[in-house]
């Protein structure tokens, strides 16, 4: 049976969290918010700065600690799990009529709960990710919608692409948005304003092997679980990527990612719900290997990942926000039914597939 903890642990939980918070880290799912619908607090139009900034106008650096919701039960199996890290996203503008930006995303964690990995380490860095974003491909003036596009590709620098011998992932996606306004306020900030955002991307990874590590059964590279948050997808931003987790003994060939996204916004708060979608498809391997691996480790995985992100920005530049980020395979354990995509209801206190967040973020 499971126990929660105490309100007194849950408290020191908490405090150690806000406290993290309060350092120099970043982190994930609220790095993939902003990225969804550009909910940061947007830099001012002020011509007087210096050309090059203007350029890089919407890059944004992030500060976030993680806390899993295993971390929370006082008995039974339990693993919990507390993180900060960095995350560091440049944009610049290239200036043609299809709004063309060159992105680049930077990201390293700590973990500073016991670490799953058999070398106990907790210090990760990920998979750099460079790509192309165009915001404006087409707009459709009668239905206000506007058809974006991004390419990407990888360059692997994390253990987990080193462990999974990985050469890069390339990705193309297209993406539609769709604003809308209400009230008749005179001023913008006193209006309710909804944007929605509908993407799909698809990634083709590359290896030397099909295989992850030295052979089959080999998981000494492998994490147990992706830190939610990690992956992003956007219309502007790159999209989840295998290359950021480490599962099964089998790589993947290729992936589709689909998300939606919905942000209502009214001055300086922003509340936004997001799910992704993610179909992996893994290499097909011969009848002797697959034979020595467990089912869940060959053919196909799909995955959920749902967020709940309430903002507040202090003014043009720096912003909070307080969340829920839950990534977590799509089907329960018996493969049979779909689970709740915004919390983890059905699985082990020491799945972590639901963590609680807190963020400092700022823009250019």
């Amino acid at each position: 049976m499971k126990h929660l903890a105490t309100p007194a642990r849950i408290a020191g939980t908490l405090a150690a969290a806000i406290l993290m918070l309060n350092s120099p880290r970043s982190v994930r799912a609220d790095g993939f918010t902003k990225d969804q619908l550009g909910t940061v607090a947007k830099p001012a139009d002020d011509k007087n700065r210096p050309q090059w900034i203007q350029k890089m106008a919407g890059s944004s650096a992030e500060v976030s600690s993680y806390v899993g919701s295993g971390t929370f039960y006082a008995s039974g199996y339990r693993n919990p799990y507390v993180s900060m890290a960095v995350f560091v996203r440049p944009t610049y503008d290239l200036g043609t009529r299809f709004k063309l930006s060159a992105n680049a995303r930077v990201y390293v964690e700590q973990e500073f709960s016991q670490s799953d990995l058999p070398n106990g380490r907790g210090f990760n860095p990920y998979d750099i990710w460079l790509w192309l974003s165009a915001k404006e491909l087409h707009k459709f003036e009668a239905a206000k919608i506007r058809l974006g596009g991004t390419v990407r590709v990888v360059v692997p620098v994390s253990y987990e692409s080193r462990y999974s011998n990985m050469l890069t992932g390339l990705a193309g996606g297209l993406n539609l948005t769709r604003t809308f306004e209400f009230g008749h306020q005179p001023t913008p900030e006193q209006r309710w304003n909804l944007a929605t955002s509908l993407s799909g991307v698809f990634t083709k990874y590359l290896y030397t092997s099909d295989l992850r590590g030295n052979g089959p059964g080999d998981s000494s590279g492998c994490r147990a679980y992706l830190p939610a948050g990690l992956a992003a997808g956007s219309s502007g931003g790159p999209t989840a990527g295998e290359s950021d987790r480490c599962g099964g003994s089998v790589n993947t060939n290729f992936s589709l990612t689909t998300s939606g996204t919905v942000s209502l916004s009214k001055g300086k708060w922003n509340l936004a719900v997001i799910l992704l979608v993610a179909n992996s498809f893994r290499y097909r391997v011969s009848a002797n290997a697959e034979a020595s691996l467990p089912q869940s480790d060959v053919g196909r995985a799909d995955t959920t990942w749902g967020i709940v992100s309430l903002g507040y920005s202090f003014n043009d530049h720096v912003g909070v926000s307080v969340g829920l980020s839950s990534f977590q395979p799509a089907l329960d354990s018996g493969y049979k039914s779909l689970r709740f995509p915004f919390f983890d209801s059905s699985g082990t206190n020491a799945n972590n597939y639901t963590q609680g967040f807190a963020s400092l973020s700022g823009t250019l």
